[in-house]
């Protein structure tokens, strides 16, 4: 995060979040935090994720989803932080630091302050260290222009305000550099790269502005955070796919060292024919070492014998083996189909690695795509919107009550027939700021009225809500839920095609 934007990012948030209790600490991926802030209406989320270069500092109305079992340390922090009201704030912007004074913990000893630093971590301290919070001196812009580890000395001065600054002309340099250091800024402005932070100055004609650092941090917050939580919760089955692809290159290796050495063992055929053709020779001859022969079609050989064993004896070794390895290329020519089958697959997602089992023998339901392992064990259908959204569907009513918690996130979209019994289908989002097309609404709710009542209908109205507000209420039927806020509702024409239009 750009230090001069965070100095507006930490006034905003020190003076939203006085006077609140922190209710719980969650810790939904390693290295990211989530902290239940008390709120009367909407939830009330504060979402920190340290990183030396790409800290992330926000407030979300959608709580991550978190590991069954919580790590230590958030066990940790969340004896220490409940129910404690944040009575101060002190920034040490510079530093991308926000201290958080708290309300006594004597049992356990919770510290005094909160310090979120977005390059080190979350941590309790007693005191701060002297300095902290102290506003920084600014250079002369000549010396900010010419060295380039001035942030060594001046952290303010971060590489991204150098580069904006030299790109300028003298006076507009002169005016952005008089802005950023007295504090002065319009509005906050998020360029369009998919990593880029949000600054205190424009960086191009595509920015999205805000009229707030909070709102402008929660965009980028929220489009960067959830999608690396996913990815996060897809790691094990990532590593896990790279080692069956290993696994399988290592097998195909092995093959190729067999074949090679079946070959050399059919080879040997050609020696026990030699033999064959001459055997009259020396049939009783004994401790051979080798003999001489010529073979009827290959002309002069000699042949290796094995002096323990009669010139006979030697000539049906040889016929025995070479007829072993004549038996063995089928298998081996089977094996490598098997095998390069399965390679295939595994590149195209159509299989992934059974649960301690060294082969990836298990087909994934729908198309190439790999599905997150949260489908997994899920009877669902999983289409492709012309947007490119993910739409999952359930084949029953036990898939429609458990893809609700399973295959779905907070924010993603639920839609169901308005007026009666239908399949369930959710609409995959990446982030809560995420905005999506009428055309995958409706292409979403075509492939939920096409699984209903309504299907022999020309139309259909279906009802769409975030997944946040639909409720299992224990006691009613599997797919029977409670909907307590919709988005909407969609009139739409019934499509048979539609199932086929969107396949993976």
């Amino acid at each position: 995060m750009e230090a001069n934007f965070f100095r507006f990012l930490a006034a905003e948030l020190g003076q939203l979040l006085h006077g609140r209790r922190i209710d719980k600490v969650f810790a939904p991926a390693p290295g990211v935090w989530t902290l239940t802030i008390q709120n009367t209406g909407e939830p009330l989320h504060l979402l920190f994720r340290p990183a030396r270069s790409a800290g992330l500092l926000f407030l979300s109305p959608i709580k991550p989803p978190n590991p069954q079992d919580a790590p230590a340390q958030a066990m940790w922090f969340r004896k220490r932080l409940r129910n404690r009201k944040i009575i101060g704030w002190t920034a040490d912007w510079p530093t991308l630091r926000l201290a958080l004074t708290l309300t006594p913990r004597h049992d356990p000893p919770g510290g005094t302050h909160l310090v979120l630093d977005l390059r080190e971590g979350m941590r309790l301290a007693d005191e701060l260290e002297p300095g902290f919070g102290a506003e920084p001196e600014w250079p002369a812009i000549s010396d900010v222009l010419d060295d380039p580890d001035i942030w060594r000395d001046a952290p303010q001065i971060s590489p991204l305000l150098r580069r904006a600054l030299a790109d300028l002309p003298g006076d507009e340099a002169h005016r952005l550099y008089l802005d950023t250091a007295s504090g002065a800024t319009p509005c906050f402005h998020l360029p369009a790269g998919p990593d880029a932070p949000p600054l205190v100055w424009p960086s191009g004609p595509d920015d999205e502005r805000f009229d707030s650092a909070l709102e402008a941090a929660n965009a980028h917050g929220q489009r960067t955070l959830f999608p690396l939580l996913e990815m996060e919760a897809e790691r094990p089955e990532q590593v896990q796919l790279k080692r069956e692809r290993k696994k399988i290159k290592r097998n195909l290796a092995r093959l190729d060292e067999e074949e090679t050495r079946l070959h050399a063992l059919a080879s040997e055929k050609i020696l026990a024919e030699a033999l064959q053709a001459e055997l009259y020779r020396f049939k009783d001859a004994r401790s051979l070492d080798e003999v001489p022969t010529t073979h009827p079609e290959h002309g002069p050989i000699t042949v290796p014998l094995n002096p323990h064993l009669s010139p006979t004896e030697n000539m049906a070794l040889y016929f025995k083996r070479a007829a072993k390895a004549e038996r063995g290329f089928p298998h081996v020519r089977r094996r490598r189909a098997e095998l390069l089958d399965q390679l295939d697959r595994l590149e195209r997602g159509e299989l992934r690695p059974a649960p301690g089992s060294d082969h990836p023998d298990i087909p994934l339901p729908g198309g190439p795509a790999p599905l997150p392992k949260r489908y997994r064990g899920l009877a669902v259908s999983v289409f492709r919107s012309s947007d490119g959204f993910t739409l999952v569907r359930g084949k029953n009513k036990r898939a429609n009550h458990d893809m609700l918690g399973r295959a779905a996130s907070p924010f993603d979209y639920w839609f169901h027939l308005a007026d009666g019994p239908s399949s369930h289908v959710i609409l995959k989002r990446d982030h809560p700021a995420q905005e999506v097309p009428e055309q995958t609404l409706i292409e979403a709710a075509r492939l939920c009225a096409i699984k209903s009542h309504s299907r022999s209908d020309g139309k259909a109205e279906v009802m769409y809500a975030l997944i946040k507000d639909v409720r299992k209420v224990k006691g009613l039927s599997h797919g029977q839920v409670l909907v307590d806020k919709r988005l909407g509702t969609l009139r739409v024409d019934l499509d048979p095609d539609i199932e086929t239009a969107l396949s993976r």
